[in-house]
């Protein structure tokens, strides 16, 4: 039986403009004495004394909340495709994950969650993942999965991909995180990858409504995730500009171990990685390299050297998402874009919809294309910063 708790967060992550902070605000600062589902109840002034909300944000919540076809949809949606959820409040949302500020306040399923343990590492790169990260990737899984850890990766085509299906081949757990709705799965062409990765013990999972499409701007949201769902992550090949490096700045700010693998210094796709040792990352050439930081080892007496691939990127120019969206703006256009102005001071993203006057999908999108861009950066506790450059 579904319980107040659970219908009222569930409904208010459907609220278009309601993220994961604000959320997450409600949760923590909830009196005992309100009841959830007096929350129903509340006026703009009420909630805005409570909970010391802007009256736009107020405002949102109070016309979502009275708009009870927005939850009889998704419910109708869950009943139907035999959806799995479970909220912030629930004893099986994933433990690491929790931690994080302002974690997801509705988390979808399919398969098992649980996997997500305390022994999840997260492991990413490039989309245009070329012979050497695949070479890397090939390396690295068969030692971790006999190990005993679950890996956590994005489901997207690219280095993702091949995380996925070594694991599945090395006889381990893997867990998917999208960047859309269970019930449109991007890409498509990894439908039968997500139900060998359920039906293998794995998971995939998603913090999105389950009509909602792979929009770019979803993209930060399933990084944190991948990232909160690890105990640490590493990253196999990044560009300067890319998603991969995006989930490892937010591992770092969550204090979460990152592990970078070096690569050519002619190689774009190793430029990255070695910004992130720059950073503090530990610089990996063997599975036995993060096996140890755990008090692990492999079975293996020497471990091997990963041998350096340059491979030309015209050879996997296909390989791109149309979502991936690095090359939109070049840092010099996209310092000048306004909100990278108004971001000189740290600003949540409720601020920003009031502020930029864009509608949420679009906000979303051109925040992820600035960060991915490298002139805007979003905190762990959800703050939107311009990077100085």
């Amino acid at each position: 039986m579904i319980s107040f708790p659970q219908l009222t967060l569930l409904h208010l992550s459907l609220i278009e403009g309601v993220g994961a902070a604000t959320v997450a605000n409600i949760v923590a600062g909830k009196p005992s004495s309100i009841r959830w589902q007096d929350i129903y109840g509340m006026s703009i002034s009420d909630l805005r004394a409570m909970w010391s909300m802007p009256e736009a944000m107020a405002q949102r919540i109070v016309d979502g909340l009275t708009d009870s076809s927005l939850l009889e949809r998704e419910l109708a949606l869950i009943a139907t495709h035999n959806i799995s959820w479970c909220t912030v409040l629930d004893k099986n949302y994933p433990t690491l994950l929790k931690e994080i500020h302002a974690p997801p306040a509705v988390l979808y399923y399919r398969g098992d969650v649980q996997a997500a343990h305390r022994y999840s590492l997260a492991l990413v790169g490039s989309r245009k993942v070329n012979e050497y990260g695949i070479t890397t990737i090939k390396m690295l899984v068969p030692d971790l999965v006999s190990a005993g850890w679950c890996l956590v990766s994005g489901g997207a085509i690219g280095a993702d991909s091949w995380v996925h299906r070594q694991t599945l081949h090395a006889g381990g757990i893997t867990i998917a995180v999208l960047g859309s709705g269970l019930l449109k799965p991007y890409p498509p062409s990894n439908k039968a990858l997500f139900t060998e990765i359920v039906e293998k013990g794995g998971a995939v999972v998603s913090p999105f409504a389950l009509q909602t499409s792979a929009l770019p701007g979803n993209f930060p949201a399933r990084n944190r995730i991948i990232s909160g769902l690890s105990k640490g992550c590493v990253v196999v090949q990044a560009a300067e500009q890319s998603g991969a490096l995006i989930t490892a700045n937010y591992a770092l700010d969550e204090g979460r171990d990152v592990f970078a693998v070096p690569g050519s210094i002619a190689d774009p796709l190793s430029a990255g990685c070695h910004r992130l040792v720059q950073q503090g990352a530990k610089l990996i050439h063997s599975s036995n390299d993060i096996l140890s930081e755990y008090g692990q080892q492999t079975s293996l007496a020497v471990a091997q050297t990963m041998k350096v691939v340059v491979v030309p990127d015209k050879q996997f120019s296909g390989i791109a998402s149309k979502h991936q969206t690095a090359d939109a703006k070049t840092p010099s256009q996209a310092t000048q874009h306004p909100l990278v102005d108004l971001c000189k001071t740290p600003r949540s993203l409720d601020d920003l919809l009031t502020a930029s006057h864009m509608d949420y999908a679009q906000l979303t999108t051109t925040l992820f294309e600035l960060q991915v861009a490298g002139v805007m950066r979003q905190d762990f506790v959800g703050m939107w910063h311009a990077v100085d450059r």
